[in-house]
């Protein structure tokens, strides 16, 4: 009887040790397994220099684009030159008929010939009635004639000064005519007043012109202003002859440099900004007047910025509201809002939430959130 109550015991142990053998199993084999790190790129936050910029964008203009007219009346005769032909300032660019004005030239010269005739004749009547008048007056003294002859003398020595006086106003009057005739004559060769190129022609030989006629345009890239519209909240860190750079989209890639010339004295009631004029380098002779111009004035450098690429930030398209970041911490991903302030390079500026050393997971993943395990990297 012994005996067998010793083997049950036996049995039972066993059986209990088997059970809970099998519960163990169960258990190892129902638990769930642990996630593993997200692999993540992180840079160490560092403060740097940041460039203060403003942006500017606008028409690239010329400071020298003069439309020529015609000053006189006439035909056409001669026009060689062609839209784009360079030329210098007081270059002849084009003729009109010069026949009618050189006619009048001639008349003009001869009425002054004329006057002038007429002028040295009255001279020699005036001396003429000098000398009889102080004959006069020498034979009244003798009784030789009456005060009657003198005071005839006297009078015609008057008439004899004032048609002196006449002939001359008569020479200023046909010089003046000359000169009016030779100016017309001038006028017949119309010049360019500035160096550039022709932009753009009106007419061609053989038109009729008269003033003020549109002949042509010339404009001088050589002197080029970029001018574009600055937010008034903006104007205080912009002074005169803070460097500019810009680009357009002839030249991808290529950086062009500027400088500021003066800010408009006056806001726009509207749209609140005031234009800002930019003198522009164009010494290579690539820029044209009427280019779309997108660039930066320098206004100053902040020396201790933080700085983090523009991937790295969560945000809503188009605002800089509600931004955040996620920093490596005890190998998890923390999240950290951030107040976002300039914007350069790819790259922005965080005014607020970072200091130097934190590590920011630099790329945005779909598996990352609170808490979640990381495995920084490079």
């Amino acid at each position: 009887m012994i005996r067998l109550q010793t083997a049950l015991i036996i049995i039972l142990a066993a059986a209990v040790l088997l059970a809970a053998g099998c519960k163990k199993k169960e258990t190892e084999a129902g638990a769930p397994t642990a996630a593993p790190p997200v692999p993540v790129s992180v840079i160490e936050v560092r403060t740097e220099a940041l460039p203060l910029t403003i942006a500017v964008t606008g028409t690239l203009v010329s400071n020298a684009r003069v439309d020529v007219k015609a000053e006189t009346l006439g035909r056409l005769v001669k026009f060689p030159k062609e839209e784009g032909d360079s030329v210098t300032a007081g270059e002849a660019v084009a003729w009109v008929d010069q026949e009618n004005y050189q006619l009048a030239v001639r008349q003009a010269q001869t009425a002054v010939q004329v006057a002038e005739a007429g002028l040295e004749r009255m001279r020699v009547m005036a001396a003429h009635n000098q000398s009889e008048l102080e004959r006069a007056r020498n034979l009244i003294k003798s009784g030789g004639i009456t005060d009657k002859d003198l005071r005839a003398a006297e009078m015609a020595q008057q008439d004899a000064q004032a048609q002196v006086q006449l002939g001359q106003a008569q020479i200023e009057q046909a010089r003046a005519a000359l000169a009016v005739a030779q100016k017309r004559l001038k006028d017949t060769t119309i010049v360019s007043p500035v160096a550039g190129a022709i932009e753009k022609k009106y007419i061609n030989p053989g038109a009729y012109v008269e003033a003020p006629t549109m002949v042509f345009t010339v404009v001088d890239n050589q002197r080029l202003e970029l001018e574009s519209p600055v937010p008034s909240a903006e104007l205080g860190q912009i002074r005169s002859g803070q460097r500019t750079a810009f680009r357009v989209n002839s030249f991808p890639g290529v950086t062009f440099n500027g400088q500021v010339i003066e800010v408009n004295p006056t806001v726009d009631a509207l749209t609140r900004s005031a234009k800002v004029r930019i003198s522009v380098d164009n010494s290579s002779g690539r820029l044209k007047t009427g280019m779309f111009a997108e660039g930066e004035i320098l206004a100053g450098v902040q020396q201790s910025a933080i700085v983090v690429p523009a991937a790295a930030i969560y945000r809503a398209e188009g605002t800089t509201s509600g931004a955040y970041v996620f920093v490596a911490e005890n190998n998890k991903a923390v999240r950290r809002a951030v107040k976002i302030g300039r914007e350069t390079d790819s790259k922005l500026e965080i005014s607020d939430g970072l200091k130097p050393g934190d590590l920011v997971i630099a790329e945005q993943r779909i598996e990352l959130a609170e808490g979640v395990r990381v495995e920084p990297g490079k």
